[in-house]
């Protein structure tokens, strides 16, 4: 499932409002209306007869627009850039899209797709240089497991690390995951993968985005990374783990995963350095699935292998997981932790996406050790 859906005019917008089968839990791709000159009024009426919001702030956008292409321009230089850019296109009710999210009942009237992203952008520069930012545009990135991940899928989309982003999850959401997801109580149940995708829509309807919402599988794997630039690796799912990182190497895709504990980060630069082993070799044989686990805690010992081993867990996380099933039901992340995670793996997607040539890279960024506190 991908897209945003292809533009609509007003009558075939009308039509697929009325027709639509999709129950609003399971859309994920934003309808892009284009209007004729002159019919706002007609849009209104739809909108009102549907009890649909409309959100028309077109005109801040315009400001934006004219400030990012006349940076040095005069506030009148600016305005009448935008009269004339207005007058070329039939009026306002004709400048860029309006969008309508089949699970908001809102349509808001956007700027196209190229000057969207000129102005989204514009805060990045020089951070992300112009050219850098449009080769960026062109880029695959792919997301398998989206608790950390959905932060990381988030992080990297809004940055506009890629034009396209695959994400791949069958879990759905639990209420214990809102201690550190950017989700709502709206979308317990909801799987992961389609309220990531809504998120990003909601940022930038234009980023394509694909899901599987199944997961990745061994049947579907190769599908999932076919064409992608970067695999950021966030499953649980310990053969998978394994076996994804076999087959990016086998394709030379680069792979960053990064975990809400300590500040691990590992970056696997498989399109430079074809030799490395999956994972730096630190797990060498294929582990048994969760299942086979005869305890929570079992499961997270074996998981705590790719992180460097027990002893390499902090001294909470350890004391957490040791009473897990006894007077604890699950395993501790933390908001902050996770956003952490997200950060470090937005900042080395950038750099590998941009060609730099990272060396492989294993260990931790922890901020325990780096911010120490002072003895009393």
């Amino acid at each position: 499932m991908s897209g945003p859906e292809p533009c609509l005019d007003l009558a075939r917008f009308v039509r697929a409002l009325d027709a639509s089968e999709i129950p609003a839990p399971d859309a994920i791709r934003p309808w892009i209306l284009r209007l004729a000159p002159g019919e706002s009024s007609s849009l209104a009426e739809v909108c009102d007869a549907r009890n649909l919001r409309r959100v028309d702030a077109i005109g801040r956008q315009l400001e934006e627009l004219s400030a990012v292409r006349l940076p040095s321009g005069s506030s009148r230089e600016r305005e009448r850039y935008v009269e004339r850019w207005v007058s070329e296109v039939g009026g306002r009710d004709a400048v860029g899209f309006w969008v309508y999210l089949p699970w908001e009942p809102s349509v808001t009237h956007l700027l196209g797709r190229d000057d969207y992203f000129d102005v989204i952008v514009s805060r990045n520069h020089d951070k992300i240089t112009r050219r850098e930012q449009k080769l960026l545009r062109t880029k695959r990135i792919g997301v398998v497991g989206l608790s950390v991940g959905g932060e990381a899928a988030v992080t990297v989309a809004q940055e506009h690390l890629c034009g396209e982003i695959v994400l791949a999850d069958f879990d759905c959401l639990d209420l214990s995951n809102l201690n550190r997801l950017g989700a709502s109580f709206g979308e317990l149940g909801d799987n992961k993968a389609r309220i990531v995708a809504r998120r990003i829509a909601k940022i930038d309807p234009y980023v394509s985005v694909i899901i599987y919402e199944q997961g990745v599988t061994g049947d579907n794997m190769s599908d999932f990374l076919e064409g992608l630039d970067l695999l950021i690796e966030e499953c649980d799912d310990l053969p998978t783990k394994h076996e994804i990182r076999c087959r990016a190497r086998a394709k030379a895709i680069d792979v960053v995963f990064a975990a809400d504990e300590r500040g691990f980060l590992s970056i696997e630069p498989y399109s430079r350095v074809g030799e490395l082993l999956p994972f730096h070799g630190r797990v060498e044989k294929v582990q048994p699935p969760r299942e086979s686990f005869d305890s929570t805690r079992s499961f997270m010992k074996a998981l705590s292998e790719w992180l460097g081993g027990w002893s390499h867990l902090s001294e909470r996380s350890r004391r957490s997981l040791d009473r897990i099933g006894e007077s604890l039901c699950g395993y501790p992340q933390l908001a902050s932790e996770a956003r952490f995670a997200a950060g470090q793996i937005g900042h080395v997607a950038r750099r590998l996406l941009l060609g730099e040539s990272l060396q492989p890279f294993i260990g931790n960024v922890d901020l325990d050790e780096l911010v120490p506190s002072s003895s009393r």
